[in-house]
């Protein structure tokens, strides 16, 4: 035998011996709990929250990202917030928390987010809190990791939302931040909220109530007086903007019942797809590594003037091609896999479409994408805003 090739035996057999193990990791998940202030916090130090709909963090033109399906990524921005602004809302320590697509209505508290990754078993979102100050309260980014028991029905972990936990995460860091400002500092953002509700219906007379400094920050200049009229009037404006921004919730809530059990069951099976393609993917790679040595062994083997030594070579060619034909095997399997989850991202995307809302004295049907329909709606609110209220005044507020 030759020195070269008694060098390259040993490494061979264990890489052949590489080729035919398999690993399989398993991770748990356990959500954060959601924190609730300790006292009850009267009622007018609540802030309101509006939570936008997330960047899908997507070019809709372009599907070359691993894992990434843009018809299922436009639904989970929409899917997310809704799901957050409920666990916000649960918690108790905020007033309205309502879902409102590029801030089209006044808040006294913006949550912003952008889907970095998510494919059932990774979620990843970029969030921003921003008051109506201007003061952005933080930016972070938020990771959370499903366990297959999320997704097991036989346990209590699957009846939740498998990220559940980063939820609860963005729900007590809101807490936290809120906790360190003063009661002035809340009375502050709540004027600001509604001096800028009363310039967008009444510009003239609310024009030099508030300054923007450089830094897009809101100072307020004056205050009107309680008792005016038109505050007054202000005021009513805004409750029925609220009844009808509570109507899109209802819109945003039969959006996510209905793509709720589709969805999970995507999760469910992207999740399964995405750990078997990852181990198909490892063998795949180590079979044709390890293909390609064997075959390389045999060819050496055969230089040697040992007839066991070519015996052994003509063997290793053998078992060397057939690892390498399992290697590419496994990596045509794979791509069946990522073909079954671009079948199950187009599904979903059918399943999930509203198509009518219901109102009071009529049915309105929408159609388009969900930014297409809360146009519409906008369209509706303003003729409705119209009939109701008329040219506005243009006398001073505090006439």
């Amino acid at each position: 035998m030759t020195p070269t090739l008694s060098r390259f035996i040993p490494l061979l057999g264990c890489i052949l011996i590489l080729a035919g193990c398999s690993t399989t990791t398993v991770k748990t998940t356990e959500h954060e709990q959601i924190i609730q202030s300790q006292a009850a916090i009267p009622e007018d130090q609540l802030l309101d929250v509006g939570v936008g709909i997330f960047d899908p963090g997507v070019d809709d033109l372009s599907t070359d990202q691993e894992g990434v399906y843009p018809p299922i990524r436009r639904a989970e921005a929409r899917y997310i917030p809704f799901q957050l602004s409920q666990t916000l809302q649960r918690t108790g320590n905020w007033g309205v928390v309502r879902v409102i697509p590029d801030r089209k209505s006044e808040m006294d508290l913006w949550v912003d987010g952008e889907i970095v990754e998510s494919n059932g078993e990774q979620l990843t979102l970029k969030i921003k809190v921003q008051d109506s100050t201007g003061r952005v309260w933080y930016r972070k980014t938020y990771e959370e990791a499903a366990s297959k028991y999320a997704y097991d029905p036989n346990l209590q972990q699957a009846r939740d939302d498998p990220f559940q936990g980063i939820y609860n995460r963005i729900a007590n860091d809101l807490l936290l931040f809120r906790q360190g400002l003063s009661v002035s500092d809340i009375k502050t953002i709540r004027t600001v909220t509604e001096l800028k509700f009363a310039q967008e219906f009444s510009p003239e007379a609310f024009s030099d109530y508030l300054e923007v400094k450089s830094n897009g920050r809101y100072d307020i200049t004056r205050l009107p007086a309680e008792n005016n009229p038109l505050l007054q009037r202000i005021h009513r404006i805004r409750e029925r903007d609220f009844m009808f921004v509570d109507t899109l919730q209802d819109y945003y809530r039969s959006f996510s019942r209905q793509m709720e059990t589709p969805y999970h069951e995507w999760r469910k099976q992207s999740y399964e797809e995405i750990v078997e393609l990852r181990q198909l993917q490892n063998e795949a790679n180590t079979r044709l590594l390890g293909g390609a040595i064997a075959v390389l062994a045999g060819i050496l083997a055969q230089g040697s003037d040992s007839n066991i030594a070519r015996t052994a070579g003509m063997v290793g060619i053998g078992a060397g091609a057939y690892t390498f034909k399992r290697g590419l095997d496994k990596r045509a399997e794979a791509k069946l896999h990522e073909q079954s989850l671009e079948e199950l991202g187009s599904s979903l995307n059918a399943e999930i479409e509203p198509h009518t809302i219901e109102l009071q004295d009529r049915t309105v049907t929408l159609t388009g994408t969900v930014e297409d329909q809360y146009s519409q709606w906008r369209e509706i609110l303003r003729q409705i805003y119209m009939t109701e209220t008329g040219q506005q005044e243009t006398d001073s507020p505090d006439q």
